[in-house]
């Protein structure tokens, strides 16, 4: 039996790559483009599915993910932000789903043993509390100190979550229910978001992880 049934993967890459100046998921690295290597990471485990939250009109990034087994929803208001681009992938989940586990697009370093570690905490919670193993979001604790991504929330917040709107994401949810939230600790270091021509000078001079 899969262990990952009912439990979905959301990838975030609807952003409008203001402070980059073109669209830097389409940028490459390495032979493939950032939203590619952040596909194969998680394409790599048998979630239920994977939701793909992209830009309207980007018809390059639609190809890219039409070749992975994934699904795209479309935003046709990417200027709202991403609490709106998550709202959107949690309204497309169905009722059976046990959890979901959001990462962003720009994340192309980030490690299959850190998402394998909050997978780990979920099932553990699942043993621990089976008789109420809803409430719980799960991140990422790394080596330099940062939590984040990629974070998996449960079904008790997807009511919250979909009332999201602006640049926040789930952080205030996640602020404002502490005591649900469970760390998956990493040797890794926090794998930067690629927000600037800075950030991505930085990417192609270093080695591929």
């Amino acid at each position: 039996m899969n262990e990952l049934n009912g439990v979905f993967a959301i990838i975030l890459a609807s952003g409008q790559s203001s402070r980059m100046g073109t669209p830097k998921l389409l940028l490459p690295w390495h032979g493939l483009t950032i939203m590619e290597h952040t596909l194969q990471k998680v394409s790599m485990l048998s979630f239920e599915g994977i939701k793909v939250v992209i830009p309207t009109k980007n018809e390059k990034l639609r190809a890219i993910t039409s070749m992975y087994p994934c699904e795209s929803i479309i935003n046709t208001s990417p200027h709202l932000g991403i609490g709106h681009s998550l709202s959107l992938a949690i309204r497309s989940l169905p009722s059976t789903t046990k959890a979901a586990i959001v990462f962003l697009g720009d994340q192309p370093k980030i490690h299959a043993d850190d998402i394998q570690g909050v997978l780990g905490v979920f099932k553990q919670l699942q043993i621990r509390h089976s008789d109420n193993p809803n409430k719980s979001i799960i991140q990422v604790k790394y080596r330099d100190g940062k939590s984040g991504h990629p974070i998996l929330f449960s079904p008790h917040f997807f009511h919250e979550l979909i009332s999201l709107e602006g640049d926040q994401g789930g952080k205030g949810i996640i602020q404002k229910n502490e005591q649900f939230v469970y760390q998956s600790k990493s040797v890794n270091n926090y794998p930067k978001d690629i927000d600037t021509p800075n950030d991505y000078h930085q990417l192609i001079n270093e080695d591929i992880c």
